[in-house]
């Protein structure tokens, strides 16, 4: 099939998605099947590969977030059962107070937490913005803005951030050299950004219109527990479930980085056996604190509220992975060559093209940086300075495919055209600031 009719037919279904579900309000899950099968039959993959594409794609998906997204929700359930979560907050308010709170998430997201996976992340900060949230009258947009531009930067520019890796490992970039730079233009990036979105949501935000109700399939998680403790434990006692999964998952990374790998460190870093050993922890900690009854509610309650983000997240995988078979990312990076343009205007526009075409913020940066690899040797332009771009240009315009996207929406009790003033906006001003940033640090450097 001809590139443009390729780009035509995936502008079809993507604007066809959004306009279904934001304007014609009609239930996602089904949109995002039909516009796959759409996209896939357009496209020219038949009948058989359009359906086994589709179901492809919700597995590989399942098989590679469900279990981390299952176990995050459920330990947060938890949390939210022992009051911990509760308590978190208040600490969080009383350090921070609550005109910062929004600059302390996003900047903690982003710099604290680069070593664990965003799904991971989200899941665990998830209930907690949306409890500062409301304790400080702050909109739940501020406040979920910051998280979504704290995390893309801990992923993208920040080690040990999984993409940043990837991304100076393409371009030869050394990890001090990375570790500095992304640290530097990724804090200066989270601040402007989460005091721009901030300032747009004041004019755009309507919770009416933005903030999704019972019958949009969002079911909360109260922070206040539901039960009187019968004994009482240390915070620091109680975050043992979320900080013994961290310390697993940083162990890990920094092990691999190192070039010292050791089997028994990988196995427990894994997110999946990380966050089972937590949840494990929190079940004995809740039986303590409460009961065993206590235990059991707190888990099917979380098992009901995951099932909603499961299955938005695996649909959204069914769109991606059609997309991908399409080929639309080839044709996307085939449009340029590396010698045509300034390499960080390139570079970030490379990634950002691939972003709104296939959703994946990871792959379009580290597409955009292999492409430029031949010939960064021979730039002028420092070399941590492409990545970076690249890594800016990969946040820009998350979408529908990107299954991100459906998590904070149904995470954060947001319908859709709210989920794209949190996430898409939020994380495409930080594209833009970050891009502005590494121009500047050209300058200089």
């Amino acid at each position: 099939m001809a590139p443009s009719l390729l780009l035509l037919h995936t502008t079809i279904a993507v604007v066809g998605i959004v306009a279904l579900i934001v304007g014609a309000r009609l239930n996602p899950v089904i949109v995002l099947v039909l516009g796959s099968l759409y996209l896939g039959l357009a496209t020219g993959l038949g009948f058989e590969g359009t359906a086994k594409a589709v179901t492809d794609g919700f597995g590989g998906l399942m098989a590679e977030v469900g279990l981390i997204i299952g176990f995050g929700v459920l330990l947060g359930s938890l949390l939210s059962a022992t009051g911990t979560l509760q308590r978190i907050v208040e600490l969080f308010l009383k350090a921070f107070g609550k005109s910062r709170s929004p600059y302390a998430l996003g900047l903690s997201s982003g710099v604290v937490f680069p070593a664990i996976y965003f799904d991971v992340a989200l899941v665990m900060l998830a209930p907690i913005a949306r409890s500062v949230a409301a304790r400080t009258g702050a909109s739940v947009a501020a406040v979920g803005g910051s998280l979504a531009i704290g995390l893309e930067v801990g992923l993208l520019m920040v080690l040990p951030g999984a993409a940043a890796l990837a991304i100076s490992g393409s371009l030869g970039v050394g990890l001090g050299a990375m570790l500095v730079c992304g640290i530097g233009i990724g804090v200066l990036a989270i601040i402007i950004s989460v005091f721009l979105h901030g300032r747009l949501m004041r004019r755009t935000w309507d919770p009416a219109k933005d903030e999704a109700s019972a019958g949009d399939g969002f079911q909360g998680m109260d922070v206040a527990p539901e039960e009187s403790p019968r004994r009482t434990l240390p915070l620091v006692v109680l975050v043992l479930p979320v900080l013994v999964p961290l310390a697993l998952i940083v162990l890990g990374t920094v092990t691999e980085t190192a070039g010292a790998a050791i089997g028994w460190i990988s196995f427990l870093a894994d997110p999946v056996v990380a966050l089972l050993i937590g949840l494990l922890i929190g079940c004995a900690l809740t039986a303590w604190t409460l009961s065993r009854d206590a235990v059991e509610r707190a888990l099917t309650r979380g098992a009901s509220t995951s099932g909603t983000i499961l299955l938005f997240t695996g649909v959204a995988g069914s769109l991606g992975e059609v997309i991908s078979r399409t080929g639309v990312g080839d044709v996307v990076s085939g449009m340029f060559h590396a010698g045509s343009a300034s390499p960080l205007l390139l570079a970030w526009l490379v990634a950002a093209l691939l972003r709104l075409a296939q959703g994946s913020g990871s792959v379009a940066a580290i597409t955009a940086a292999t492409l430029l690899a031949p010939v960064v040797g021979g730039l002028d332009t420092p070399a941590v300075l492409v990545a970076l771009a690249a890594a800016a240009g990969a946040s820009f315009g998350g979408h529908v495919s990107d299954n991100t996207f459906w998590m904070f929406r149904t995470m954060l009790g947001l319908s859709t055209r709210g989920a794209f003033q949190v996430y898409t906006v939020a994380q495409s001003i930080m594209s833009v600031v970050a891009l502005l940033l590494v121009l500047a640090a050209d300058l200089v450097l």
